[in-house]
């Protein structure tokens, strides 16, 4: 035989033996014995994850325990993944406790994204909390959890959108505009006042994205305030141009024709523009004319 023939049958031999070991399954009994008696984390927290994974509602009394119990954070980490795709909303408390209470950040971020799967009114105060989490990461999840959870977070987060802290200030303006609901508008257009340029970036943005023609009148102010930062400006005639209301077409005109260079702001308030037009020719005078 070849080299190159031995070669390969020892590399068919390897695939086949792993092969083999991928196939073999353990039971939902043998999971919960090594979630609960193994000395090994890596065991540990591999039965939990595949607990999660099988979605059987036996595991969660378990995996509850776990979380609450296990010294080591990489367990009660995929405990709390595990409890969430599982859905099972008797661990909402539990997993409550630990984004408030786990000193291993890892463990509340896991614990933020569980919420928002399981969801409900329950879940929301402790989620806003989570905002002004000292870690950035927890705060990021804790906001794209409340987006996932829906409508039921809308007034929490109006609530805080004057916080003093600047990131939850930034991350409720954020969430409010992935919402949709309307009832936000007024309140993110008091948020174009904010002394932070971030904010107003997210509240210029959020306006676009609830498509609410009442936000029109604020995001033209900012839009002719040569003041304003122009990345503010330029969120503003975006937000403009996914309205579609023709009353900025002429205060996105000036910008454009009144401009020295043609940089990143009048770039997009011509691209807001044309959209406009496209989306009123019938209604501006001349215009039909022109698109004949």
């Amino acid at each position: 035989m070849s080299p190159v023939s031995v070669g390969r049958k020892i590399s068919f031999m390897t695939i086949s033996v792993n092969s083999r070991k991928k196939q073999i399954k353990k039971s939902f009994e043998d999971l919960i014995k090594e979630l609960q008696t193994s000395n090994s984390e890596k065991v540990r927290y591999n039965a939990a994850r595949v607990l999660g994974e099988m979605g059987d509602l036996r595991a969660v009394d378990q995996l509850i325990d776990v979380l609450k119990n296990d010294k080591n954070g990489s367990v009660r980490l995929y405990a709390a993944r595990a409890l969430g795709e599982l859905g099972d909303t008797t661990a909402t408390w539990p997993l409550i406790e630990s984004l408030r209470e786990d000193r291993n950040v890892d463990v509340r971020v896991r614990a933020a994204r569980a919420l928002g799967k399981l969801g409900g009114v329950d879940v929301v105060e402790p989620l806003v909390e989570a905002l002004s989490d000292e870690n950035p990461q927890v705060c990021i999840t804790a906001t794209d959890a409340l987006i996932e959870i829906g409508e039921v977070a809308t007034d929490a987060l109006i609530s805080i959108l004057h916080n003093e802290k600047v990131n939850v200030r930034c991350d409720a303006t954020r969430a409010l505009g992935e919402l949709g609901n309307t009832k936000a508008v007024e309140p993110i257009i008091t948020m174009l006042k904010d002394e932070w340029v971030n904010v107003r970036i997210y509240a210029v943005t959020s306006l676009g994205k609830l498509e609410d023609t009442a936000a029109v009148p604020a995001l033209v102010d900012v839009l002719r305030d040569s003041k304003e930062n122009e990345l503010v400006r330029a969120g503003a005639a975006a937000a403009l141009g996914v309205l579609r209301d023709q009353r900025a077409l002429m205060p996105l005109r000036e910008l454009i024709m009144h401009a020295e260079d043609l940089g990143e702001l009048e770039d997009t308030a011509l691209k807001a523009f044309k959209k406009i037009m496209a989306a009123n020719w019938q209604k501006v005078p001349g215009a039909q004319m022109a698109k004949k």
